[in-house]
């Protein structure tokens, strides 16, 4: 067998605004890229690249599943963010190397595509906002082209809300629709900052903006609650951001606890757990549409998956939102500061808010890995935002 698909090595970057990237090279010189991704736990997250790396070093890049099945199962430790991530950022960077070796898109690598665009959705509507300023962001996104928004649907709510933030999250909610009209989507994502009582109670106030889905009623730990919280409501109940394997997502469906699964390709270990996942939901007739406020790399890795799923439909897309702005230079859009600038216009989206199929080998971007290192110089200071209530205690942000 010749040597030329050895892994040679495995370099990582903590990058502005607060992403893990990696970059893995095969003897020949193929480049592939992964993200890895832990937002505000960079650190952990690149520790544990490090220490998987010693198991890919010196073996063939082409033998994705075997590589990457036999870390897993070697390890007696395995599961949760920071070894998924570690583990999905190396897994991606496998299956970009896989593409270019074949000159194919990585869905092609998949079986091929069932789609020729896709619909994707942008984050609006502020964290927290005034409900005027989170209409304006709002009705500007939509200006840019977003057919589709998102946004925080409360604050960090008491288990039972005493404070006013059930009615904060209707006139924000009401501001949003007045300013959008009714032809652009809007989905709520809960964030998990509600405890059982008052998911189900907002579930119910928020439908006269006839949502697009429901995120993260609860957090996972409280995800048993889950079906009673979808039958308590039309709107579809969509999670996964927080789960970080196949099984805990067929548990989710088994339950019947949502109609959309969101799995964060990165923390869910890679394009290949993702596409389990969507056929898990293509099984069960429901919906596959993936977490992913982060990276380029991670954005094309959702999209090859999103491209080949029959389950799949839309598609998280974090250009424009509010925290990619740190660390950007002026003149470049901070979520394409580290893609060659030839690649730019492939992420122009058309009138209905379609982006089209990619047709590059791998994941079908540039990534200018120089810029990289530069930007890791000077560091990642992001972390998770302290929120509390108003009595004082800390909140799930």
């Amino acid at each position: 067998m010749s040597d030329a698909m050895i892994i040679q090595r495995i370099e990582t970057a903590q990058a502005a605004p607060r992403w893990g990237l990696l970059r893995m090279v095969t003897k020949d010189g193929v480049e592939g890229f992964g993200e890895f991704t832990v937002e505000g736990q960079l650190g952990t997250a690149e520790a544990a690249v490090r220490e998987l790396s010693e198991w890919f070093i010196g073996k063939d890049a082409r033998q994705i599943k075997q590589l990457v099945r036999g870390c897993y199962d070697r390890c007696f430790y395995h599961g949760g963010p920071h070894y998924m991530s570690a583990l999905g950022g190396i897994e991606i960077a496998l299956w970009d190397i896989a593409g270019k070796a074949a000159g194919q898109p990585v869905y092609q690598l998949l079986g091929g595509r069932v789609r020729d665009r896709v619909k994707v959705y942008r984050w609006a509507g502020g964290n927290n906002s005034a409900p005027e300023a989170a209409a304006e962001e709002a009705a500007r996104v939509v200006a840019e082209g977003a057919r589709a928004i998102k946004m925080n649907a409360c604050p960090p709510l008491a288990a039972v809300d005493t404070y006013g933030g059930i009615q904060a999250a209707v006139a924000r909610a009401r501001a949003v629709r007045d300013a959008v009209g009714d032809e652009v989507e809007i989905a709520f994502d809960f964030h998990g900052r509600c405890n059982v009582p008052m998911a189900r109670r907002l579930a119910k106030e928020l439908e006269f903006a006839r949502p697009l889905f429901y995120e993260e009623p609860v957090r996972p730990d409280y995800n048993r609650w889950l079906p009673e919280i979808a039958a308590g409501t039309h709107v579809p109940i969509a999670t996964g951001e927080r789960m970080y394997t196949v099984a805990e997502f067929s548990d989710v469906v088994a339950a019947k606890g949502a109609h959309i699964l969101q799995p964060d390709l990165v923390h869910a270990g890679g394009i290949s757990n993702t596409v389990e996942i969507g056929a898990l939901a293509e099984a069960n007739g429901i919906a596959l549409a993936p977490h992913c406020p982060l990276s380029p790399i991670a954005f094309m890795a959702c999209l090859h998956v999103v491209v080949q799923c029959r389950a799949g439909w839309i598609l998280e897309w974090s250009k424009g939102i509010h925290y990619n702005a740190s660390g950007a230079k002026k003149g470049v859009d901070p979520w394409l500061r580290y893609l060659d600038e030839g690649d730019w216009p492939m992420f122009d989206v058309d009138g209905n808010g379609h982006l089209q199929v990619p047709e590059g080998p791998g994941l079908g971007i540039r990534v200018n890995w120089k810029a990289v290192k530069r930007a890791a110089q000077e560091g990642v200071a992001w972390r998770d935002e302290l929120m509390r209530l108003p009595d004082g205690t800390v909140a799930n942000w």
